[in-house]
């Protein structure tokens, strides 16, 4: 909705049902604004995002999707594996898939050129091979005085299995590349090593629960660049620690607004009466 637009009615949510599952992006979107977080998770509201917002992140991460899928297949069945033309295939589909105009399709196409060759290089270049793309997990987390266990749930970029059996987790990213420090303290990362470290991710091929990851990494699709990090036993039962304190809040429903600068790019700030001003 725009800025003139009244408010549309709140909905009373001390009796609409809580979400039975949580993830790396509902926690994150409670601990910035639990206001933001009711209006997403539980009153459904649909808020306004442009649409142009994540095209290019989103069929580039659908490129390499296809593209690693096709070496495992490719592995698997014993035959060649991919080259530049699925990469570039799959992240044409994509874009026309976006419905992206014309004009702004060929400016894509134009940006993913380098994006897609320097994906092929790594992937040439790297002794690592994927296990699964786009992984699910599930992890049950008992809730202090609570009888029901919250269901984390998330997907994963990409597994990496090196030749010495190590476990590598790897998240592709379109944005400005982020400083060792930054990815050393990244939540999503520490998410996923959470899940590994806690049985929840297996093998697609044989059904196995895999190990713990032996370390994790940003991909900064458009420069190539790749940090990895990694993540103590001391920084997974924190993190396992603050789940349960956020979903624990989020049961005792305290969705008090945190207006401040992030109203301004919040989707539902034309619906919230607490939104921080725009500044002129």
């Amino acid at each position: 909705m725009n800025e003139t637009s009244a408010p549309i009615a709140t909905a009373d949510r001390s009796t609409l049902p809580l979400p039975t599952r949580e993830s790396h992006s509902s926690l994150s979107t409670y601990a910035a604004c639990p206001r933001r977080y009711a209006f997403r998770y539980v009153e459904r509201l649909p808020g306004e995002v442009p649409r142009w917002w994540f095209t290019f992140g989103s069929v580039v991460h659908r490129a390499f999707e296809a593209f690693d899928r096709a070496r495992i297949r490719a592995r698997h069945d014993g035959t060649p594996a991919p080259g530049y033309d699925v990469l570039a295939q799959a992240f044409g589909e994509a874009v026309d898939g976006a419905g992206c105009e014309p004009e702004e399709s060929a400016r894509y196409q134009a940006r993913s050129v380098p994006v897609l060759l320097a994906y092929l290089e790594r992937a040439l270049m790297s002794d690592a091979e994927p296990v699964g793309v786009e992984l699910g997990f599930g992890i049950d987390v008992p809730v202090a005085g609570d009888a029901e266990l919250v269901r984390f749930v998330g997907y994963i970029d990409r597994i990496d299995r090196r030749p010495d059996g190590a476990i590598e987790v790897v998240d592709h990213k379109t944005g400005k590349p982020r400083s060792q420090d930054e990815v050393d303290r990244d939540r999503q990362l520490t998410a996923y090593a959470f899940a590994c470290a806690r049985g929840g991710l297996r093998d697609p091929a044989s059904g196995e629960v895999l190990p713990a990851a032996e370390r994790l990494g940003l991909h900064f699709a458009e420069t190539g660049l790749m940090v990895w990090t990694t993540r103590s036993a001391e920084q997974l039962d924190a993190f396992g620690a603050r789940l349960v304190t956020e979903v624990g809040a989020i049961r005792r429903r305290e969705f008090e607004p945190h207006p401040g600068t992030a109203c301004r790019w919040c989707e539902y700030r034309g619906d919230c009466p607490d939104a921080a001003p725009l500044a002129t």
